[in-house]
């Protein structure tokens, strides 16, 4: 059985760990959308590893990067680099898709100078150059892996993609072509055997069809894009949605069980809630049933994992987001009153309190949570009984 995990929030819901989880029962690990502007914190034993590029697995995963992912190739060596010091054979067993797009210095340039022309109207983008690598894709003018195999081709491609920016191509093509040498022999399509695990990427509240637009990210977050995005079929496969017992969000938009001031704070501490790829602080609130509800709708899942559970425990009290004043439009969600209830607190994950506030979950999204994520490596998480 084939497996897709994604994040059911705004992202950052530890999707990592439980890929790294379940990569143990499957071949293949594969990326199907995204960029470096995401991060998967992973221990890979006692190290501990951020995942921007390279999917998550272990010592007997082959690795896959679909055509759906943008790919920074500074950014991919070092990560290649610093997980050999682990793994010594992973170039043998990792694989590039050659339609993979290519983020350049000039896409990177483009971010930061579009986010300050909006001003009060930025979304607050990672700065990795995610958006203008997809709108130059989308107007023929980007770089894929592809064109990197013919060096005048892609000096042409870029010269012509300089012309947006003050930078040297011919900088950016010998920099560019650099890089390449290092990852050329490992780009190519796949033939898979075996089981697939696509790794989710963000959160769906981030997808840009999907999510609370224009706050989201550049490219698909659902799992229905897991085919489309790899280049792979899969007949039989089994949705992995993650979610927090709270929740978070990096960046402007809409999050309307957000917690301000002190109470904010201390759950952002509790948590410690901040970005993998930025280091930003991530905006806390309670638990939003109603957003959770449309999220699992939207992605058909079959397994729910909460994780973080730990986070609150001890807290006298833990807020749950039961309804809105209205129904839920992802792109309206500004405008939403939310009912906050109050549910008592647990002294630890084993407390009937806790068992409670699982079951007021499970009732509001009409699914079963079947593991509980409460740490950071990969053993400390449990499947629930009955």
């Amino acid at each position: 059985m084939n497996s897709i995990v994604i994040g059911l929030q705004w992202g950052d819901e530890g999707k990592g760990k439980i890929v790294q989880k379940l990569s143990r029962s499957h071949d293949w690990i594969v990326r199907f959308s995204s960029g470096p502007n995401a991060g998967h914190t992973v221990y890979h034993g006692d190290t501990k590893m951020v995942h921007h590029l390279l999917p998550s697995g272990t010592e007997k995963n082959f690795l896959f990067i679909g055509r759906g992912t943008l790919v920074d190739l500074e950014t991919l060596n070092s990560e290649i680099n610093e997980i050999s010091k682990i793994y010594p054979d992973i170039k043998e067993r990792l694989f590039i898709s050659p339609y993979c797009r290519v983020i350049t210095p000039i896409e990177k340039w483009q971010d930061g100078a579009i986010e300050r022309m909006k001003g009060k109207k930025s979304v607050g983008t990672t700065g990795r150059g995610i958006g203008p690598t997809v709108s130059n894709d989308a107007n023929r003018i980007g770089i894929r892996l592809f064109d990197l195999f013919d060096e005048e081709h892609l000096k042409e491609k870029v010269a012509l993609l300089a012309k947006m920016s003050d930078f040297d191509g011919k900088s950016v093509s010998d920099a560019l072509l650099e890089q390449f040498k290092k990852i050329k022999d490992r780009i190519s399509e796949v033939n898979v055997k075996g089981s697939v695990l696509f790794e989710g990427t963000q959160g769906i509240m981030l997808d840009p069809m999907y999510g609370t637009y224009p706050y989201v990210t550049s490219t698909p977050t659902i799992p229905s894009f897991a085919f489309y995005g790899s280049g792979l079929k899969s007949e039989n496969h089994e949705v992995w949605g993650v979610f927090k017992a709270y929740a978070t969000r990096v960046g402007a938009g809409p999050f309307p069980t957000e917690v301000f001031g002190e109470a904010g704070d201390a759950l952002r501490k509790r948590g410690s809630e901040f970005g993998a790829t930025t280091g930003r602080p991530r905006r806390c609130g309670w638990i939003d049933l109603p957003q959770l509800e449309y999220a699992s709708d939207v992605s058909d899942v079959d397994h729910l994992v909460m994780t973080k559970a730990d986070v609150l425990n001890g807290l006298e009290k833990v807020g749950v987001c039961t309804a809105y004043d209205k129904e839920i439009t992802p792109y309206d969600l500004e405008n939403v009153k939310p009912t906050i209830e109050y549910v008592k607190g647990w002294k630890d994950l084993e407390s009937s309190e806790f068992s409670d506030f699982v079951s007021i979950v499970e009732r509001h999204l009409g699914r079963r949570v079947d593991y509980i994520s409460y740490g950071p490596s990969e053993g400390e998480i449990f499947q629930r009984k009955g």
